[in-house]
């Protein structure tokens, strides 16, 4: 159990129910092309992730603080998420409160919007749904949101929340963002194939500069900040109600810190941990929006043409050995071969795996166990 410092004052009462999902919801089929230009490097520090694998279907989720409406773990398509299920749910991370997220922090998860009922579309078409409904991200708990002058001034511009609508809308302040590069679905203004009725991956990245916000592969928002500094994450949402059939689900949430400039990282450290490397579970394939990454590190071996490296490949301390070993050298063997196709001389990679043999944070939490997972890029003379 993750420890937290503070408990918000109202945590509702939440009725356990049986709750049943059909229908085509499938995580959206978007192809490695689409990331050419995809610019978003996650913390190399994970402070939170929760992937609910471990949870248990209609109870409230172990990791999370519930701060209102009807929350709780639902089973979409034989997977646990956590389900935004009915008027006005709100729920957030269980870490300590005013977390030092230093000058930069990242923010990722996955949402699906659909209708308990019918599909997206067709509840679009009779005027049950509309690309208004959203998710709203807070940057502070209740209680310090509406009670503590010192939060709204440690705060500043992100006393205002972000909102991200299911029809692609992304607005912070006055900045605001549209949607574009997704399918469009014909006849209904607005409506994107790839937003709802399938997974869609946020990527939220704050630096004391700017606030920038991703669905799926596009860079759809990005705000200035002129001060303040994220407090905690809280998700809200508007329009989700079990009468009208309009719900939400979460997963794949991870909270991480630094990770802004991969070369200053490799030159005070002379190594590089490259948390936004990813892959599909158990496998060596690489998900597509690991490109943000994997186009940092091409620039800057170009860019540098004496640097060499080891990659290295590390897993947690789950499962069997001989298996974590193996898996960790093919993935260190996938990374190495993405980075040659993208132009870069062989002669200055090579790949090693070391499996969970060189944790660096114990294998007792999640997030233990997720800054374990992870490619690191040794300099080599």
């Amino acid at each position: 159990m993750k420890a937290f410092t503070y408990q918000l004052n109202m945590i509702c009462s939440l009725c356990v129910t049986v709750f049943c999902l059909t229908g085509p919801m499938v995580a959206a089929q978007v192809p490695e092309k689409a990331y050419a230009k995809f610019d978003f490097i996650p913390g190399d520090q994970v402070l939170f992730e929760d992937d609910f694998k471990s949870e248990q279907a209609d109870e409230i989720p172990s990791y999370w603080i519930i701060s209102g409406g009807k929350v709780e773990v639902s089973k979409v398509n034989g997977e646990l998420v956590m389900g935004f299920l009915d008027k006005s749910p709100a729920a957030m991370p269980r870490m300590k409160g005013w977390m030092n997220y230093g000058d930069r922090v990242t923010f990722e998860f996955d949402y699906l919007w659909r209708h308990n009922q019918k599909s997206w579309e067709q509840a679009w078409r009779e005027g049950n749904t509309s690309g208004g409904d959203g998710i709203n991200i807070r940057f502070a708990n209740n209680k310090d949101y509406y009670e503590s002058n010192e939060a709204k001034n440690q705060l500043g511009d992100l006393y205002e929340d972000l909102y991200i609508k299911s029809g692609g809308t992304v607005q912070f302040r006055e900045f605001k963002g549209e949607y574009t590069s997704g399918e469009k679905v014909s006849g209904l203004e607005g409506l994107f194939a790839d937003l709802n009725d399938k997974w869609v991956h946020v990527s939220i990245a704050i630096n004391d500069r700017s606030l920038k916000v991703y669905l799926n592969s596009e860079r759809v928002l990005n705000a200035q900040i002129n001060e303040g500094k994220a407090l905690a994450f809280q998700f809200m949402t508007t329009g989700s109600s079990s009468e009208y059939g309009s719900q939400v689900f979460i997963k794949n949430v991870r909270i991480a810190k630094g990770g802004a400039d991969p070369y200053k990282q490799l030159t005070a450290d002379g190594r590089l941990i490259a948390r936004g490397i990813n892959f599909d579970v158990g496998k060596a394939t690489i998900k597509p929006e690991s490109l943000g990454m994997f186009n940092a590190l091409a620039k800057m071996m170009k860019e540098h043409p004496e640097l060499k490296f080891e990659v290295g490949g590390h897993t947690d301390s789950d499962g069997d050995d001989a298996l974590n070993m193996k898996l960790s050298q093919d993935r260190a063997a996938a990374v190495r071969e993405k980075l040659i196709s993208m132009g870069i001389d062989p002669g200055r990679l090579t790949s090693q795996g070391y499996g969970e043999t060189k944790p660096i944070s114990p294998n007792t939490t999640p997030e233990g166990k997720a800054n374990n997972r992870r490619v690191e890029l040794l300099k080599k003379q």
